[in-house]
C-alpha cells in the first residue's frame, strides 16, 4: 500500500468513526413505558446522547485526531494514535456496557427523554411499567469504536510511512537551495576580490 493511500485509509477511518459515534447519539437506545393517573400510558424514548453523553466527546476527539494526523509525523503522530486508541476503547466499553448492564429508566419528572406523543417527559406521578425496551443502536457505537481503534493501530504502525501535509516525494537533490549569483558577487567584492576574474562554481541546476 502506498504512503498516500495509507494516509487516506486512516483519515477515512477517523471520519467514519466520528460520524458513527455522532449518529449513535442521535438514535433511540431505550424506550420506557410509564403509567400516569392523569395522562395514562406513556412511552418515553431515550437517545444515545441522554444515555451516554460521553460519546459526543469521543466523536470530537476523532475529528481533532484527523487534523493532527495531517499536520504531524513521527512520534507526535504515534502519540495521537495512543490517545485515539484510548478514546476508541472507551467508546466501545460505554456502548457495550449499555447493552449488557441492566437498563435504568429515566426518573419521572426529570425530563430525561423526548416522549412519543404529547408529553415532553414522564410526569412526576408516572410509574414505570416493566423494564425499558432496548434497541440495537448501541451496536453502532460499538462498531464506530472498533473502527476508531483500527485507525489508532494504523497511526502507530504507519506513523513514518504516511506523508505529511504539504510534503511531496521528490527525487534526491530537488530540495537543494540554488545559490544566488548576485549575492556571491557581492560577497566577493566585500572580500576584496574581483568576481569577473574568478567566478565561483555555479550549481548545475541554477538558471543561466
Amino acid at each position: 500500500m502506498s504512503p498516500g493511500r495509507r494516509l487516506a485509509v486512516t483519515l477515512a477511518a477517523l471520519a467514519l468513526s466520528a460520524f458513527g459515534l455522532w449518529l449513535a447519539t442521535r438514535l433511540v437506545w431505550l424506550r420506557t413505558n410509564y403509567q400516569s393517573p392523569l395522562r395514562g400510558a406513556l412511552t418515553v424514548p431515550s437517545t444515545g446522547a441522554e444515555v451516554r453523553p460521553e460519546l459526543a466527546a469521543v466523536a470530537l476527539v476523532a475529528v481533532a485526531a484527523a487534523a493532527a494526523v495531517i499536520a504531524t509525523s513521527g512520534w507526535p503522530r504515534r502519540l495521537v494514535g495512543g490517545l485515539v486508541a484510548a478514546a476508541g476503547a472507551w467508546a466501545v466499553w460505554l456502548c457495550w456496557a449499555s447493552i449488557v448492564q441492566p437498563a435504568v429508566a429515566p426518573a419521572p419528572g426529570s425530563g430525561g427523554g423526548a416522549t412519543e406523543g404529547s408529553a415532553p417527559h414522564p410526569p412526576a406521578d408516572a410509574v414505570v411499567v416493566g423494564l425499558p425496551e432496548r434497541t440495537a443502536a448501541p451496536l453502532l457505537g460499538v462498531a464506530a469504536g472498533l473502527v476508531l481503534l483500527a485507525a489508532a493501530i494504523g497511526l502507530v504502525c504507519w506513523a513514518n510511512a504516511m506523508p505529511r501535509l504539504g510534503s511531496r516525494y521528490a527525487a534526491p537533490g530537488t530540495g537543494r537551495r540554488v545559490p544566488d549569483r548576485d549575492s556571491q558577487w557581492w560577497n566577493a567584492l566585500d572580500a576584496g576580490e574581483d568576481p569577473t576574474l574568478s567566478r565561483p562554481p555555479m550549481d548545475p541546476g541554477a538558471p543561466r
